[in-house]
């Protein structure tokens, strides 16, 4: 039967260890009051070393709280223990333990490399609530000797006493972090409502999700043109903008899954590699969680902890959760926008070409009916200079005509890729259209995969210049053959030959210079000249395809 402490040891007792409970409870931060109970509890029991190893979810030990090592010795020894051995003899049976050598005892497993040397122990568990929260370990008696009665029973009431002030640690972490989470939603919304740009909404996003969830650094992921791409960080200098590969990585994870990850160490997990750069084998506590549901996840967000910090509770990772949504519905916006920008352009283009079809042409088309009618009456007159002044300035309206349905045709919402015509179908519908001014069918061949080959834009420009080409023979060549040739390797090359009177040196060329220009804007070249044969005109027009 152990021996009764006297009167006066059993007062002195009671003070050390009123003493340790009152230190325990002057803080309400949850870290800094576990902190203090390691510490309470090393001094209680007159220990060299103390540690509170708290239990995560599983069972096993989550978080490590120690008393009596530096820092160097810490980064020394590694990976804190996750339950094994003694240190999980506690968790499988929750009762006091003391041992004379713990590394004596069968059950113990040995310590890593650089650990100090550790003999003597006393683990008591520690319950919030009934339930199991965690352990605290004491090795070490000061002085040698094992630890006594008195030091167990001076511990198991430090437990017992302190789960109060944890558990009210607990209560006021929780209700500060959901005072910061109505802020910090309160102000991400009104910026969202406001139309603030994506970016800067992701910014606050990032910031007030570090800032709630205490952690120390923080980042946004969203698709973009070339894959994940970090959009948005807090605490990681130099990773904003970075991307992110497509296996290998939490936040690739994420995205495609569509559901969470939470780790207690993810400096230990090789996809946290690339979480946040530079700083990323310092993380300790972490957690990716979507941006939106499983199948529709428009990004990711991260955050995470220092090493030797605790984990996230279930508080914070519903208010990440809550954040990782509003980014979501700041992303959904912004897509929304961009759709009623586009549309209003499509919109106003669309009214611009019925107004040009509707209004220009028909205006044009009976100004070159009257100036016809002019010029008839001039020749039957005899004035061969005048009619031929007037003559011309029809052509120049004919030009004109040509060139506002150039541009009514580039005014007009494209369609998607699926719903495309094909470019060998349009070509085809160019020549069949330009075979009623020409007064016959010219001869069209294609050379290589031109629907495969070809872009939409380079489409676009190319059916453009087939039709002023045609258009330019129609009015001004007086030819009785035409050859065109529309050929796709490494360029698309668009050849146009006739045979008919060539262009005369003080022909007016700006329809030439348009079909330039849009040879100049895909990167390509318009030569024109002489056809090999001596009679008639050659054009070639020509730009370089894209390589895969």
């Amino acid at each position: 039967m152990p021996d009764l402490p006297s009167p006066a040891e059993a007062r002195s007792d009671v003070d050390v260890l009123l003493e340790a409970v009152l230190t325990v409870g002057r803080g309400l931060e949850l870290a800094t009051t576990l902190q203090r109970l390691v510490q309470a509890a090393a001094d209680l029991a007159d220990a060299e070393y103390a540690a509170l190893g708290i239990l995560d979810a599983g069972g096993r030990i989550g978080q490590f709280l120690t008393v009596g090592m530096d820092a160097g010795q810490i980064r020394a020894v590694g990976h804190y223990p996750t339950g094994r051995g003694i240190l999980g003899e506690l968790i499988r049976h929750p009762h006091p333990l003391r041992l004379s050598d713990l590394q004596k005892d069968p059950r113990a497993v040995g310590f890593p490399p650089n650990h100090p040397e550790m003999h003597s122990f006393l683990g008591v568990p520690l319950r919030v609530h009934g339930i199991p929260f965690g352990n605290l370990y004491l090795t070490g008696k000061r002085g040698g000797g094992d630890f006594t009665d008195g030091d167990q029973r001076r511990i198991e009431a430090l437990a017992a006493a302190a789960s109060v002030a944890v558990e009210n640690a607990r209560l006021y972490d929780d209700a500060r972090l959901r005072e910061r989470w109505a802020v910090a939603s309160n102000e991400i919304s009104r910026r969202l409502l406001a139309g603030d740009a994506p970016d800067e909404v992701l910014d606050l996003v990032a910031l007030h999700a570090a800032q709630v969830a205490g952690a120390d650094v923080a980042a946004l992921t969203v698709p973009g043109d070339a894959g994940l791409e970090v959009r948005a960080a807090v605490g990681a200098a130099g990773v904003r903008g970075t991307l992110v590969p497509p296996d290998g990585s939490f936040a690739a994870e994420v995205y495609d899954s569509g559901l969470p990850i939470v780790t207690v160490d993810a400096a230990t997990d090789a996809r946290a590699a690339i979480a946040f750069g530079a700083v990323a084998d310092e993380i300790g506590p972490f957690a990716a969680l979507p941006l939106g549901e499983p199948g529709r996840t428009r990004g990711v967000l991260s955050v995470g902890r220092k090493q030797g910090k605790l984990a996230f509770p279930d508080a914070v990772i519903e208010a990440l959760q809550a954040f990782a949504s509003q980014a979501a519905v700041a992303l959904e916006l912004a897509e929304r926008r961009s759709d009623a920008e586009r549309l209003a352009v499509v919109r106003d283009r669309d009214r611009i070409a019925r107004d040009l079809h509707d209004l220009a042409i028909q205006r044009l088309y009976a100004t070159g009916l009257g100036l016809q009618g002019v010029a008839r009456r001039l020749e039957r007159r005899g004035d061969a200079d005048d009619a031929a002044r007037v003559a011309s300035a029809v052509d120049e309206v004919d030009e004109t005509i040509g060139l506002i349905r150039t541009t009514i045709r580039g005014l007009q919402p494209p369609v998607d890729d699926a719903r495309r015509v094909g470019l060998r179908s349009r070509v085809i519908a160019e020549v069949e259209a330009a075979s009623r001014s020409l007064g016959f069918a010219p001869a069209l061949r294609f050379e290589g995969p031109v629907d495969a080959l070809v872009p939409p834009a380079t489409a676009d420009h190319l059916v453009a210049v087939v039709r002023e080409s045609l258009s330019n023979v129609a009015r001004h060549a007086h030819a009785g053959s035409v050859d065109v040739l529309l050929s796709a390797t490494d360029a698309v090359v668009l050849t146009v030959s006739d045979d008919g009177v060539g262009i005369p040196a003080d022909a007016r060329l700006s329809g030439l210079e348009n079909m330039r220009t849009r040879a100049r804007e895909q990167n390509g070249t318009l030569t024109i000249g002489p056809c090999p044969e001596g009679r008639g005109t050659r054009l070639c027009w020509q730009a370089p395809l894209p390589t895969k």
